[in-house]
């Protein structure tokens, strides 16, 4: 888990998707972690470039789910951020951070005086001769526009991570009894997803791939001849209520889509296999993001692949109170609430 700065431990996850706004609120009662707010809005074409706008949406969302936390964690992902793992050989009397960050000129391919800068020493065995750093830097200027979101709709950024090990934490935490062997993550977004492989407690490989539910979107707005709008929410439920040939062609088209996405994947797993010295194949690949809801997905990635599909459970080891919450609604929409739960994780664990 990574922080570029650190102010007060939040409750509040907050996922500023490129299509949709995600927000998890965790709280505690004695040893159990409870699923305490759970909301989502999606952004016009608009306000996803606009950061005045978003801040006014996201200020009307606090406002109409009557939260009075201001201190939240967010998350930032892109060609913006660079993570590197590295290693030293820890010398004697010296603060290995310290030396890691002093060196990082080295690994990061960027201007330091342009970054937010920090690392992350991963648990190792104690004969290991030497120590794994993970490195990571985050441009300022992505860092002072979410910061300027947050802060003009009245709230105080308490952490800023990173989306790849946002989504670990949420496995982590919910899977503890699946972290011996190699398991893959796809999260998958409006516009990018993160392809992640998660072993011994911390992301083993991660990329971003350029692959996202906006496709799938675009496909039934050309089908059916609709709006972005019209067509997410047509998506979102389904495109059965159209005529039996029109649902075909979509069916047909988003297939074919699907299976570019299979390829891309192919190609990070054997990526992940080629970097890694030794690294294993996984048996099971975890689906989340909102983009993963489509129906077919799991057939389509299961055969194309010829691993295990499952969708991730943010809530697996988390309390729902079923008087708190429509529990249907929830199961439709869990897998894309990953991200901002494993940043609601952060004031926890």
């Amino acid at each position: 888990m990574l922080n570029l700065f650190r102010s007060k431990n939040p409750s509040c996850g907050l996922d500023l998707g490129s299509t949709w706004c995600k927000t998890v609120k965790l709280a505690t009662s004695g040893k159990t972690l409870n699923l305490q707010c759970v909301a989502r809005m999606p952004w016009s074409e608009g306000e996803s470039k606009d950061p005045g706008r978003k801040s006014q949406r996201l200020q009307d969302l606090w406002n109409h789910l009557g939260l009075k936390d201001k201190a939240v964690a967010s998350s930032l992902a892109g060609h913006g951020i660079i993570v590197k793992k590295v290693q030293f050989r820890p010398g004697r009397g010296r603060d290995i951070k310290q030396e890691a960050l002093s060196k990082a000129d080295q690994y990061i391919p960027f201007d330091l005086n342009d970054v937010c800068l920090d690392c992350h020493i991963p648990d190792q065995p104690s004969e290991s001769q030497e120590q794994d750093i993970i490195l990571v830097a985050g441009k300022k200027v992505l860092v002072r526009e979410l910061m300027k979101i947050i802060k003009h709709c009245g709230l105080k950024l308490s952490i800023v991570d990173v989306d790849a090990f946002a989504l670990s934490n949420c496995f982590e935490y919910n899977y503890p009894d699946l972290t011996r062997d190699p398991v893959y993550l796809l999260d998958i977004g409006g516009q990018q997803s993160i392809f992640a492989v998660f072993l011994s407690n911390h992301p083993l490989f991660f990329r971003e791939a350029p692959l996202g539910g906006r496709q799938l979107t675009e496909i039934i707005a050309k089908n059916l001849k609709v709006n972005p709008c019209e067509a997410e929410k047509i998506k979102l439920a389904g495109p059965e209520n159209q005529g039996p040939e029109t649902i075909q062609n979509i069916y047909r088209d988003c297939r074919n889509l699907m299976r570019s996405w299979a390829s891309d994947i192919k190609r990070l797993m054997g990526l992940y296999q080629s970097s890694v010295p030794g690294g294993r194949q996984a048996d099971v690949l975890f689906l989340s993001g909102g983009g993963s809801l489509f129906k077919g997905l799991e057939q389509v990635l299961e055969h194309e692949l010829q691993v295990r599909i499952r969708h991730l459970d943010p809530w697996k080891k988390i309390q729902v109170r079923a008087n708190d919450f429509d529990l249907k609604y929830l199961e439709t929409v869990r897998p894309q609430f990953a991200v901002s739960t494993g940043l609601a994780l952060r004031g926890f664990i």
